[in-house]
């Protein structure tokens, strides 16, 4: 079983599409949403929304906390030993939960293989990243987007014992986490046929700061590199 943890701030119409499709597959055990202190009038929408969905737990910061404690937060009110950490503006399908592999390994985070439309990573289908490879992997063309989209399968314990918080990592901090995770001697495999539909759009959290966060992303690459 899996936990979905999704985190949002301040969307409605997005955040209810995210998860409709999955909604009532039984591979999903609860969906965990984390709303990051948005407008009393965008929660109060999703509030009355899913009351009367008994799988999903829904959570209000008091103050924001930003993207990277808001996923954390969602992964540590997690139930299950496996989770999904999804953003808001993005779509999973059961197409997505077929391609997962039967055997899950601890160590390992699950990423999919094409972010529709824009970002296909399909030519790294069945890759394993880790340490050792890392360093001529993120030179691959479309390498670098692999490790700064998240929307990835983990391992509930495993994320949380290696998370640790960067101020400084605004709209980075995928990337940030996941210098972190391999750091930690840890890996991503790269599942073919796992898929989700990923929005690029003007309310993107990257996209709010995009120089500086274009900055910290090139920085962090370069302690990749250095792995």
């Amino acid at each position: 079983m899996i936990s979905l943890c999704i985190t949002n701030y301040n969307r409605y119409e997005m955040l209810m599409e995210s998860f409709a499709q999955v909604l009532n597959d039984d591979r999903i055990s609860e969906i965990v949403i984390v709303d990051d202190c948005s407008t009393d009038e965008i929660y109060g929408k999703v509030l009355a929304a899913v009351f009367d969905m008994p799988k999903v737990r829904l959570y209000r910061n008091q103050e924001n906390l930003g993207m990277s404690l808001n996923k954390k937060r969602a992964v540590d009110l997690a139930k299950s030993e496996w989770c999904i950490i999804l953003d808001s503006d993005n779509v999973i399908g059961p197409d997505y939960l077929d391609a997962i592999p039967s055997c899950l390994n601890e160590q390992t985070i699950y990423c999919p293989s094409f972010a529709k439309p824009q970002f296909d990573y399909r030519s790294f289908s069945n890759y394993l990243i880790d340490r050792d490879n890392v360093g001529t992997f993120i030179k691959k063309p479309m390498a670098e987007p692999v490790l700064n989209t998240c929307n990835y399968l983990a391992n509930r314990v495993e994320y949380l014992k290696v998370y640790l918080h960067n101020p400084e990592m605004k709209g980075t901090d995928t990337i940030w986490f996941n210098y972190l995770w391999l750091r930690a001697g840890n890996s991503f495999y790269v599942v073919p046929g796992m898929e989700y539909f990923h929005r690029v759009h003007d309310g993107s959290g990257f996209l709010a700061d995009c120089d500086y966060n274009m900055a910290k992303a090139k920085g962090i690459k370069e302690l990749i590199k250095a792995l």
